[in-house]
């Protein structure tokens, strides 16, 4: 590949040996969003899982940064079918895109997707890749940029390239039968049912499971440390634990 720097290799090698050796899928998105923005700059990002063995393409439970919980529910429940790059994230072999090559500016601006859910965020360009292996979608990863930034790069490209192709494997590695919408949300439902969980709780639960510290957690879900603290005591109160370990072996073991 031309036109990347010896840092740059460095970086893009660093990644990849963290998405093989990440065991812990959630923590591996997580890592995978904030490492990337040091090669490639964004100001919005998530990166969701997807599911293609029934006759829709489904995705679901994203870890984001700089995005609230209700800008992430406007898009799968109201956005998502109006989003022109959906249709390219669900083929069955791997992409990588940035909109501007799937629409002109024209009439990606007069659009409901960019006008009711980008602008409002204060982005503007999006770029990004599916996570396909052997026809199977694992999932997808979404970078946005302002118009200040300015558009996605080939040099981006080119780098989001290099890297979902390690994606790929590393998912259906980790995934052999594909990723299942219906057993993630069922699991996910007997958990806080069986521990009287609510959604806040739960919402914590999974970021403490990807590894995220308190003030990471307050800052993605736009509450105080303090607030975070008082959920935490009560989901080790309600788990029966009293560390980080016991908590995440619980998790697995559900």
């Amino acid at each position: 590949m031309d036109g990347l720097s010896h840092g740059e290799w460095c970086q893009i090698n660093e990644i990849i040996t963290r998405i093989y050796n990440c065991k812990d899928l959630a923590a591996l998105r997580g890592d995978f969003l904030e490492r990337i923005e040091k090669l490639i700059p964004y100001q919005r990002a998530f990166f969701d899982l997807g599911d293609n063995k029934g006759d829709n393409h489904i995705f679901f439970d994203p870890i984001a940064v700089n995005m609230s919980n209700s800008d992430l529910d406007d898009y799968y429940r109201h956005f998502e079918s109006l989003d022109y790059a959906v249709w390219a994230l669900s083929q069955n072999t791997p992409i990588v895109y940035r909109d501007t090559d799937l629409l002109p500016d024209e009439l990606r601006e007069r659009s409901l997707f960019c006008s009711e859910w980008l602008k409002p965020m204060d982005v503007f360009y999006c770029g990004g890749t599916s996570i396909v292996e052997d026809k199977m979608l694992f999932g997808s990863v979404t970078l946005m940029k302002n118009k200040k930034s300015g558009d996605f790069s080939d040099r981006d490209l080119q780098i989001l390239s290099i890297l979902n192709d390690h994606l790929c494997r590393r998912f259906k590695q980790a995934y052999p039968n594909g990723i299942s919408y219906k057993f993630a949300n069922t699991a996910e439902t007997d958990i806080m049912s069986k521990y009287r969980l609510t959604q806040r709780e739960c919402e914590i639960l999974q970021l403490l499971n990807a590894g995220m510290h308190n003030n990471e957690i307050s800052a993605r879900l736009f509450i105080s440390e303090n607030t975070t603290k008082k959920h935490v005591a009560h989901i080790y109160e309600k788990l029966n634990v009293s560390s980080r370990s016991q908590l995440v072996r619980v998790i697995c073991e559900k």
